[in-house]
């Protein structure tokens, strides 16, 4: 349809498996549109990872991919304001795992972080920084 924004697409990267999703997104003018890449990576071994993206500049959509170590997952979509773009990787328990977030506008790299999680040992009742964050993303 004519004035419709192209659909959401993502990308799980897992060994040689590959599973695509697709959700339609809102109307916008094709020269508004902005092509943003959320990339999550993982770098050890935990129970699983959580990933928060952005898909405008309110809503938000959560993707529990099962990821080894080193293997990446990305998600592509396209937003009016790219500098509403933002993601939060988190490591679920048992921690001990290297985190990688990574947005990209348009193929360029606008921001990278990377956070190494301790194992938590035992019983802990303090706060944990398990969650890295990229780009506008306030959790």
């Amino acid at each position: 349809m004519p004035g419709m924004r192209p659909l959401l697409r993502g990308l799980c990267v897992a060994g040689a498996a590959a599973i695509t999703f697709a959700l339609p997104a809102a109307p916008a003018s094709a020269a508004e549109l902005h092509n943003i890449s959320y990339i999550a990576r993982v770098d050890g071994i935990g129970r699983g990872i959580s990933v928060t993206f952005k898909t405008d500049p309110v809503e938000r959509r959560t993707e529990q991919p099962r990821l080894g170590p080193g293997e990446s997952w990305e998600v592509n979509l396209v937003m009016d304001d790219p500098q509403q773009a933002g993601m939060a990787v988190r490591v679920l328990p048992p921690y001990g795992v290297g985190l990688h977030c990574e947005v990209q506008v348009d193929d360029v790299v606008v921001d990278s972080q990377d956070l190494t999680v301790p194992p938590a040992l035992g019983i802990f009742n303090g706060p944990v920084n398990d969650t890295v964050t990229c780009g506008h993303f306030n959790p």
